[in-house]
């Protein structure tokens, strides 16, 4: 028996909803657009009730992870690469394991557990080119 409120499904594949919140995210961090309207847009184009903190969140899970590790790696759209979205991954993951100064973390994500009290750089140079290519 389905549940009475049915799940809401993304109009966008996985692979357009990855690249669309990390496309976001570093709009924001770029300051092209700010965090609201961020959330707008990803409301917009993905079609679920998605904030920025969303966005974060989703970008540090293993869906969006394993999606953009995916993408081929000549791949570009707007003047970003994979890697640039590879990069965007990994700054949701510290974010949402670091941003609480009581140190609990923003979700559950393994990428944002692996982060926790490292920075960017650390991380990184724990990881082999295999896993992450030249991020």
């Amino acid at each position: 028996m389905r549940g009475l409120y049915p799940k809401k499904k993304s109009r966008l594949s996985t692979q357009d909803k990855a690249v669309a919140a990390a496309q976001a995210l570093l709009d924001t961090v770029e300051g092209r657009i700010d965090e609201k309207a961020a959330g707008r847009r990803l409301r917009e184009e993905v079609g679920l009730q998605w904030s920025f903190l969303t966005c974060l969140q989703y970008l540090s899970g293993q869906e969006a992870l394993a999606t953009l590790k995916a993408l081929s790696s000549d791949w570009s759209q707007d003047g970003r690469t994979k890697q640039h979205l590879l990069a965007a991954a990994i700054l949701a993951a510290h974010t949402v394991a670091n941003a609480r100064s009581g140190g609990k973390m923003l979700c559950a994500s393994h990428l944002a557990g692996e982060l926790k009290g490292k920075t960017a750089e650390q991380w990184l140079a724990e990881k082999s080119d295999a896993d992450w290519g030249e991020v």
